[in-house]
């Protein structure tokens, strides 16, 4: 018996394990007799075979590898599809996974507990009314409260929610005090009144200096620096047309916010027996509880190889990525002064950002295209995971360049016709995704797909 480690590289490392024995050889071989099956493990072990050549045979042979999974150092996969890679383990190899933190919240009125970032986000009034989806006149509200994901109950603390809010306040009082501490104390005020005292010479300097200039370096100081045209989506610059390239605008930070419809999409192999099986109109829209693990095999007598060992997440070794419709999004951008210098939505601020420049045809490019169709030859389990709201929020920081609106690209991929936006990069580097602060985050899940396709070519 031998033991494998299976890698999934998403950027980061996923793991499995399994033993590969005499038994599970013959399920892959069954033509092969006992000598044959002993040679072809040992030239496994040797190394003299790939062990890609016999779990791909597998795949060929409806024969279902149920590797133990063991351990994985991120969540999800946002960046699209992954290489995978095995190698000789031993007793070593095996992992145990941790246990899962306690739950902090539970509904006052169901079973369900978790955690806070479980819960869903109710808007409320000033008079404690709920703001819902479907009101008119699209209200606004700080005013939040966290309730049940199953039925929109009230949450309360658990034992241990409890004990861990009295741990936060307590931290804060501290760190507040801490502060508050130093901020009066004697050596912070000396510190202070220096740096006052320094930045007061220095504006006298600056007077000093600009006195002594004749009027045309006066005049060149003065200049005014180019105005942003747009706000909230609107040109209110008379003087710039809508086909004319936006101006730069000064070095510093940036923070670009994007909301709008969201995807998560993943593509995975399956048997035979799965396709047909689910595929059938008794089962079809039995799919998404099987896969969401929500579903009893055994009280509808669900065949054997037709039920899935994972949850829908873990089906995604052909394609995987997460991204937002490009024609549906409202983006804002923010100066590190807290002004807000843009306001409409993706495409549009690249069309106002190049104006007639052809360069805008350079600023959006297709990576890729998901068509069930084309995934190749075999049986095939596409996910999608949809909600509106909060996309995606990152800062470029132009390292004392101006900002220069014609350096934000992104990419994209063809989704049945739907051009999903998958990354954002600027000046040729990749954004990353620092997730929604608190104060603008309002995503929320609210759709999911799931189908099996057969391809015979």
């Amino acid at each position: 018996m031998i033991t494998f480690v299976k890698h999934e590289w998403h950027q980061h490392d996923r793991q499995y394990a399994i033993e590969l024995d005499e038994a599970l050889l013959s399920e892959i071989y069954p033509d092969l007799d006992d000598d044959e099956i002993a040679k072809k493990l040992a030239d496994v072990e040797s190394g003299e075979l790939d062990p890609q050549e016999v779990f791909d045979d597998a795949i060929d042979n409806d024969v279902e590898i149920e590797w133990e999974f063991q351990y994985d150092d991120c969540w999800t996969d946002r960046k699209g599809g992954y290489e995978v890679t095995y190698e000789l383990g031993d007793a070593d190899s095996w992992h145990t996974e941790p246990a899962p933190p306690e739950p902090t919240l539970k509904c006052t009125k169901c079973r369900w507990t978790g955690q806070s970032y479980n819960t869903l986000t109710q808007y409320l009034r000033e008079d404690g009314t709920v703001i819902q989806e479907d009101d008119e006149g699209g209200e606004e509200s700080d005013i939040t409260k966290d309730i049940c994901p199953m039925c929109d109950s009230d949450v309360e603390f658990t034992e241990v929610g409890i004990k861990e809010d009295a741990e936060r306040k307590e931290r804060e009082a501290r760190w507040a005090q801490e502060e508050k501490d130093e901020e009066y104390s004697e050596e912070g005020l000396a510190e202070r009144t220096k740096g006052l005292e320094e930045a007061l010479e220095e504006l006298k300097r600056e007077f000093e200096n600009l006195s002594v200039q004749d009027d045309e370096e006066l005049n060149e100081i003065k200049k005014p620096v180019a105005e942003w045209p747009f706000k909230n989506g609107e040109i209110t610059d008379a003087s710039v047309s809508d086909t004319e390239t936006l101006p730069n605008y000064p070095a510093g930070e940036y923070t670009i916010r994007i909301w709008g419809r969201t995807r998560e999409i993943g593509v995975g192999k399956i048997n035979k027996q799965q396709y047909e099986h689910w595929s059938h109109e008794d089962h079809e829209d039995d799919l998404s509880d099987a896969m969401n693990e929500s579903y009893d095999y055994d009280e509808n007598d669900t065949p054997k190889k037709a039920r899935f060992n994972n949850p829908y997440y873990e089906y995604q070794d052909v394609h995987s990525f997460w991204g937002f419709d490009e024609g549906d999004t409202h983006m804002t951008i923010t100066s590190e002064s807290g002004e807000e210098i843009y306001e409409g939505d993706l495409s549009s601020f690249i069309d106002e950002a190049h104006g007639d420049n052809d360069s805008r045809w350079d600023a959006t490019e297709e990576v890729e295209e998901l068509y069930p169709d084309n995934l190749g030859k075999g049986y095939f389990v596409v996910w999608t995971q949809g909600g509106k709201g909060s996309c995606i929020q990152t800062t470029i920081d132009t390292n004392g360049e101006e900002f220069d609106p014609r350096k934000l690209k992104y990419t994209t991929w063809d989704v049945e016709g739907s051009t999903v936006v998958n990354r954002l990069s600027y000046d040729g580097g990749e954004l990353d995704d620092y997730g929604m602060d608190t104060e603008h985050d309002n995503w929320r899940g609210q759709w999911s797909q799931f189908n099996v396709y057969h391809n015979k070519k």
